[in-house]
């Protein structure tokens, strides 16, 4: 019965028509709450003309906040206000830093109703209204906020087709920030049909933050493994994601005897820092007491922080390699199912990995396990072919994507 209610489910989130459907029943019937708040909002000076800030409403250790904390401290003339709900150390970061709503509270509403911008990483998390995401709330309620804009900060460099999902008339993003030349054309290009200007290259907010202090940036023996996660798992239960060719593989590396001596000779850490909350929640499955494997919650844990303090990155397809790479980091491709991803995931891009990648692409345990070692004899040094390929990526380097990304909207 719980694979059968799983098929379904996976089913109905795979289908874009079924899903799009269900959601837009969802916030027609949502009209009273929707009004209420508008009503709110007209007669509150509080929120008037706030810019929004946010992530997917419990985080802030991302753009969101990065933007957030900018306009904070550069340009306190604008009304900021950030949602994030939760007693947790990111939440009082940001009560701490300026103003804020509990994400979906009725402040929130509010707050969403009187607003010019929503800027965001997410698409759904912003909206405050049960199951609505940008294009729902402006394709049924629009009129009632005509000029509200929402700007998509982006939650890393989208380098897969992503055509189906991400066009513009299923986003309605009045602003989509890219980082690199590439991702930018992409998105300007026809198949995903952003009216001219709608695709902006900025640089991501977050990469000011590895700027701010260079002297943060250290070269310790630590090593970040981070697989991003496979959707066709999401909704299956522990039984069947331990069968899984996800869970062998990652299992498998993780307890290999070679990699933990390698780790134990060598004096390193090596951390198993999954960015999904999917993964997260199934950790202990991986079993790792007796490993030399140190598992990281990403829900008390600052990315940046890691990324500072790591001399390699490993990954599967996660785009987090850019962060690693827009350091000049050493990084290494652990894809152990290409095919499998492609089919079930995302198709291919412009972004080709055998010729624009940062690192080696390994497909086994075995090449992954000698690439450590090489790296470890080089002292982490990055090669020159893709320290080229990373030269030729980045359009900035200079610490201002949130001054680009402001003078934008105050134009």
């Amino acid at each position: 019965m719980n694979r059968i209610k799983a098929a379904v489910i996976y089913h109905v989130k795979r289908n874009i028509k079924l899903k799009d459907f269900i959601k837009r029943v969802l916030i027609i019937l949502q009209f009273p709450i929707v009004l209420t708040a508008f009503i709110y909002s007209k007669f509150s000076k509080k929120y008037q003309g706030v810019w929004l800030i946010g992530e997917t409403g419990t985080d802030a250790k991302d753009n969101g906040q990065a933007f957030f904390s900018y306009l904070i401290y550069n340009h306190p003339e604008i009304n900021t206000v950030y949602y994030i709900s939760g007693e947790t150390a990111a939440a009082a970061n940001i009560h701490h830093i300026g103003k804020s709503v509990i994400t979906s509270s009725f402040q929130h509403k509010v707050a969403f109703m009187s607003a010019k911008y929503i800027l965001s990483t997410h698409d759904g998390y912003s909206i405050p209204f049960v199951g609505a995401n940008w294009h729902d709330f402006k394709a049924t309620y629009g009129w009632l906020a005509p000029k509200l804009q929402f700007v998509f900060l982006s939650h890393g460099v989208s380098k897969d087709d992503e055509s189906g999902n991400a066009n513009y008339q299923r986003t309605r993003f009045d602003y989509f920030v890219t980082s690199t030349e590439d991702e930018y054309e992409e998105f300007s290009s026809s198949r995903y049909g952003y009216p001219s200007g709608n695709v902006i290259k900025t640089g991501l907010s977050r990469y000011d933050v590895l700027l701010e202090n260079p002297n943060k940036i250290t070269q310790k023996r630590n090593i970040v493994f981070m697989p991003t996660w496979r959707y066709y798992l999401a909704d299956v239960d522990d039984d069947k994601f331990i069968e899984s060719k996800y869970f062998k593989k990652i299992y498998s590396l993780l307890h290999d005897s070679d990699l933990n001596n390698l780790i134990s000779d060598n004096q390193m850490r090596f951390y198993f820092f999954p960015p999904h909350h999917e993964i997260q929640k199934r950790i202990k499955l991986f079993d790792l007491d007796e490993t030399k494997i140190i598992p990281i919650d990403t829900e008390a844990s600052v990315f940046s922080d890691i990324v500072l303090a790591s001399a390699m990155m490993i990954t599967d397809f996660s785009s987090v390699i850019f962060d690693f790479a827009f350091l000049y980091k050493r990084t290494a491709y652990f894809q152990f199912d290409l095919e499998e991803y492609r089919k079930g995931q995302y198709k291919q891009g412009y972004f080709h990995y055998d010729k624009d990648g940062f690192g080696p692409i390994c497909t086994n345990k075995v090449e992954l396990i000698d690439e450590i070692g090489n790296a470890i004899s080089n002292n982490f040094e990055i090669e020159k072919k893709y320290a080229d390929r990373i030269d030729h990526t980045f359009a900035w380097r200079d610490g201002k994507n949130c001054e680009r990304l402001f003078n934008i909207l105050v134009k």
